[in-house]
């Protein structure tokens, strides 16, 4: 798959995820809904912001980091921290609604997707 089209394909994605993120928004009444329209809800908001996040980290690293070496490894590092930050906004939202989120709980999670990520990075550095 050629850059062009990969961007192409996110891009197209995400702004269908981002619409079904509107539709739910603006044509659900939360109060009074299945437990199903929440999954469906949760499922594309996680994936317009992986998509999102994806592509402004790529975007970010080619032009103004000027990253330009082994473009198919800063898609991949881009899209690793997108799902990563993405899961970090949803499981902090799920909690949330369950009164659950606490200070204490959100550093908890960043640190542990900042160990994860290091873990990553150690990894590759290994080979």
């Amino acid at each position: 798959m050629t850059l062009r089209r990969y961007l192409s394909a996110m891009s197209l994605g995400t702004l269908l995820a981002w619409f079904a993120v509107g539709l739910i928004v603006t044509m659900v009444d939360p109060s009074d809904t299945e437990p199903v329209v929440f999954a469906v809800f949760y499922t594309s908001l996680f994936l317009a912001l992986t998509g999102m996040f994806s592509i402004l980290g790529f975007v970010t690293r080619v032009m103004l980091l000027r990253k330009r070496f082994f473009v198919s490894r800063q898609v991949a590092v881009s899209f690793r921290q997108a799902v990563l930050l993405a899961g970090l906004i949803i499981t902090a939202l799920l909690l949330r609604g369950h009164g659950m989120l606490t200070w204490w709980t959100t550093l908890l999670m960043v640190a542990a997707l900042t160990s994860l990520e290091f873990f990553f990075i150690s990894a590759r550095l290994r080979r």
